[in-house]
């Protein structure tokens, strides 16, 4: 599988042809054209995460894509997830879980959140620290938010304990704000004897 990495929290995974998409958003940089889309997964509504004109462009160029998204994100077309869902889109296995995005005012849950298993092996939390029981081979971390911390991002990882984190989330740090939390997220993964693969927007990795 190949794992391409878009702006702040956009991912994109291929498989034999196929391609599963994760909260696509355009700020400083555009999408590439987006092939093959089978399913896109909005793990939340906050706009960092979903943008209507974005997804409309996706789902002009992959009309047959399933769009899946929280109860509260009201997406024409999609179906509505929660914990211990499970589909199988084209290629991939999707498993959700988790229920709540972090708080960033402590006791004030702002929305939804899911948080997505890929074929037993990839790990997307969307906006919160929740893990699956499954351990992760490949974990997508949260770098820089509102609502955390690297500190927080670093215990995270080691939580979670997987092959391989690919850092996320992180369109609010300068280019060497984004240097500084990667370089301590590689302290944890150096304790844990992960590996730490960051990837510049539209750069991949192979698993």
């Amino acid at each position: 599988m190949k794992i391409t990495k878009f702006e702040h929290s956009g991912v994109s995974i291929e498989k034999n042809g196929q391609t599963l998409v994760f909260d696509p958003v355009e700020f400083a940089e555009k999408l590439p054209a987006l092939q093959n889309v089978v399913a896109v997964v909005l793990t939340h509504k906050h706009g960092d995460h979903y943008q209507p004109e974005v997804l409309a462009k996706i789902l002009q160029d992959n009309p047959n894509a399933q769009i899946f998204t929280t109860s509260d994100n009201a997406v024409d077309g999609a179906t509505f997830v929660k914990a211990g869902d499970s589909y199988n889109v084209g290629e991939f296995k999707l498993e959700f879980f988790g229920k709540d995005h972090a708080c960033i005012v402590p006791g004030q849950v702002p929305c939804e959140n899911i948080g997505v298993v890929v074929d037993d092996a990839i790990v997307n939390p969307g906006d919160s620290f929740d893990l699956p029981e499954i351990r992760a081979r490949v974990l997508l971390v949260p770098i820089a938010s509102p609502w955390n911390k690297v500190s927080e991002s670093m215990d995270f990882a080691k939580k979670a304990r997987p092959e391989v984190v690919v850092p996320i989330h992180d369109a609010v740090l300068s280019g060497l704000g984004k240097t500084f939390n990667n370089n301590w997220l590689g302290k944890a993964c150096d304790e844990i004897g992960a590996k730490l693969v960051v990837l510049e927007p539209n750069q991949s990795t192979e698993i």
